[in-house]
């Protein structure tokens, strides 16, 4: 009688890249609400997939026990006669590894606040995983750098639906996000083992209500703080910022999404006014910042008048 020994085992590793990754359309004022990334705090860390293991089967006690005791039923006896049939066992191929999670950091705000900076150590050839959950139509911009030297760093963007906005290039970002998810940021560094400097910047977006020109955002700043705005203007539009305040002084820095600046930075007796004509169809960037090393408390008039 011949004793059945055989089994079969299968193993199956398949490899997922599952790239994730980090700017949101806001109202102002009335209007004016803080941008997703800002105002929550519950960012949790997303694992990323890095490897999954399908495990090889395994018989049950039962099962195992029943291939151990020969059979009660009689053989044929065309079987009986038949000389007895040696097998010879098969090697099993060892488990593939456990699943991996490679953690991504969660990048979280301070309250109230619309920048923030990252900083870690990034081990040569390896990289570093951020997710931060971004609004649909806010603008983002990010940096990245060694120290201060500010070269040697790539990232790359990418959001959970799979859509790219930034691939694998330069250390840095300034873009309109186009939904609301998770985004994970990929970090690397081509100059070996580094202390790496990630800034994210989600200014707040200024929006007037419907058939109004202006509008009034109101502020406070810690000593040598910032606020930042985005606004979208026209070209040859006229574009009109008047900041007051009731405690300190605040300068304006104005830019482009081109990169042009309108304005550097200026302090008057109410903090600077600025009246000029848009030279472009784009977004705005507006920073509000105390000087002389103390706080402020402002009111800024925003005004885009018709063509």
């Amino acid at each position: 009688m011949t004793k059945n020994t055989g089994q079969a085992i299968s193993s199956l590793v398949t490899s997922l890249l599952i790239p994730f990754l980090v700017v949101a359309c806001v109202p102002a004022r009335t209007q004016v609400t803080m941008p997703t990334s800002a105002a929550s705090q519950g960012c949790p860390a997303t694992a990323v997939p890095t490897v999954t293991a399908v495990a090889t089967r395994e018989l049950t006690p039962d099962a195992r026990e029943q291939r151990r005791t020969p059979s009660s039923t009689p053989m044929p006896a065309s079987t009986r006669t038949s000389p007895p049939q040696t097998t010879t066992p098969t090697s099993s191929p060892p488990l593939s590894p456990p699943f991996q999670e490679a953690v991504a950091e969660c990048i979280r705000f301070p309250s109230g606040g619309t920048q923030t900076t990252v900083e870690g150590y990034l081990p040569a050839s390896a990289s570093k995983t951020f997710v931060m959950r971004v609004a649909a139509g806010q603008v983002v911009a990010m940096d990245a750098g060694v120290s201060a030297m500010g070269g040697g760093l790539r990232f790359s963007v990418v959001g959970a639906d799979g859509v790219l906005v930034k691939p694998m290039d330069d250390a840095h970002l300034r873009a309109v996000f186009p939904t609301t998810q998770d985004y994970v940021v990929e970090l690397v560094s081509d100059v070996g083992a580094v202390h790496y400097v990630l800034s994210i910047l989600i200014p707040v977006r200024i929006r007037f209500a419907p058939g109004a020109t202006s509008t009034e955002i109101t502020g406070t700043l810690a000593a040598d703080g910032e606020d930042h705005y985005v606004i979208r203007g026209l070209a040859g539009q006229r574009f009109i910022l008047d900041p007051q305040t009731t405690q300190g002084r605040v300068r304006l820095v104005i830019s482009g999404a081109d990169g042009q600046v309108l304005l550097s930075g200026r302090v008057g007796p109410w903090g600077g006014i600025y009246d000029g004509v848009l030279p472009a169809t784009q977004d705005y960037l507006i920073t509000v910042r105390a000087v002389d090393g103390t706080g402020a408390a402002y009111t800024l008039e925003v005004a885009i008048l018709p063509l």
